[in-house]
């Protein structure tokens, strides 16, 4: 008679255990996927706009450092400006901001083993 008891309790405890480890299992793999979508749609794209705006302002001081700029700058004022203008009435940043969003969730889709 104490043996189907011993049973119950030792089954019963067991699969507590194995719970625990598995909801544990699942926080941890929610919370990494969580944090890896954060940092691909928010973190990385505003590194790489800085990078790159970095990028060219170093680029740009160097020309400028190395060319005659007599009569030049007004146009390269100008035409900078009217590329800016046309840009932002082709809403060219926001299409650039979907787009890079997009990929993003696409790499953060490929770590779940199940949809990637």
């Amino acid at each position: 008679m104490p043996l189907p008891l011993i049973a119950t309790g030792l089954f019963g405890f067991f699969g507590s255990v194995v719970g625990k480890f598995l909801t544990d299992s699942l926080l941890k793999f929610t919370a990494y996927k969580i944090l890896a979508i954060t940092l691909l749609t928010v973190t990385l794209p505003i590194v790489i706009k800085n990078l790159i705006t970095w990028l060219f302002e170093q680029l740009f001081s160097i020309v400028s450092s190395s060319v005659d700029m007599d009569g030049l700058s007004a146009t390269v004022v100008h035409l900078t400006g009217y590329t800016a203008y046309l840009a932002s009435h082709l809403m060219l940043p926001d299409c650039i901001s979907i787009i890079m969003t997009a990929v993003g969730i696409r790499l953060v889709l490929n770590f779940i083993p199940m949809v990637g």
